[in-house]
């Protein structure tokens, strides 16, 4: 009989400080509103968080959400809202938590998460205010993502124009090349057509072979210039073709 009396006592004893606890946390929360009303957030904060201490409820951890979210503080507050979303509010009061968390995403320059949850809130509560939230976010992210592709775009179409003049550039610094290598050999057949004409008037022995060698050579002459000319067609023939490519998609641009 004693033993039972003893523990009837702890069992009223533990229920006491409950009762206590629950009452300084929820005097705590009514001071947090108070001082929320006013705008004193960070005043606010303090007695939610103490409140929390106490008694842990998902409306002290929407409340102090709401007062990290005024001090802008959106990734904190985010936090606070997810508590609350999963706490034992009824789905009205998690549909306000997931409209204030999708707020803070959204103000996080998240809007993927802000989109999420901001259709989570929906679910559990049709919300006028909720629903135009939804839809600006989702413009705006269609908006961005638009802009993201242009930019993409406009960076490989100049990537591109600078490769096509890279190219032109190398293409025109070969025809130079050619050209002087040619202006070479035709000043060393030049020399050579005097020294043959030269041992001709001073009654010299004419050297058969080396005529017909400058005859080789003048004929390999003439055939590089076919050749360079030949590829020098073609190169032109593909940036002109790339030109009028470039133009068309500069035109559907």
């Amino acid at each position: 009989m004693v033993r039972l009396l003893h523990i009837t006592c702890i069992i009223l004893g533990l229920a006491i400080i409950n009762c206590l606890a629950a009452q300084t946390a929820h005097s705590l929360l009514r001071k947090g509103n108070k001082y929320y009303d006013v705008s004193e957030y960070s005043l606010a904060e303090e007695k939610y968080r103490k409140a929390l201490e106490k008694e842990r409820k998902g409306k002290t951890s929407f409340n102090l959400g709401n007062s990290i979210y005024k001090q802008d503080r959106y990734e904190e507050a985010i936090q606070h809202y997810q508590s609350a979303a999963t706490s034992d509010l009824t789905d009205i009061e998690k549909s306000k938590a997931y409209h204030n968390l999708g707020n803070a995403h959204f103000n996080n320059q998240k809007l993927e998460e802000a989109i999420e949850a901001y259709k989570q809130s929906l679910r559990l509560h049709s919300d006028p205010e909720t629903r135009h939230n939804l839809l600006a976010a989702k413009e705006i992210l269609k908006q961005m993502q638009q802009q993201q592709q242009e930019q993409q775009q406009q960076e490989q179409q100049n990537e591109d124009g600078e490769q096509s003049e890279e190219n032109q550039e190398q293409q025109q610094q070969q025809d130079q090349e050619q050209k002087e290598g040619e202006e070479g050999e035709e000043s060393e057949e030049q020399e050579e057509n005097q020294d043959s004409t030269q041992q001709i008037q001073e009654g010299g022995m004419f050297d058969s072979t080396r005529l017909d060698k400058q005859n080789l050579d003048s004929l390999d002459a003439i055939k590089l210039l076919e050749i360079i000319e030949s590829e020098e067609k073609k190169v032109q023939e593909k940036l002109r073709k790339f030109n009028s490519t470039r133009k068309k998609q500069d035109k559907d641009w």
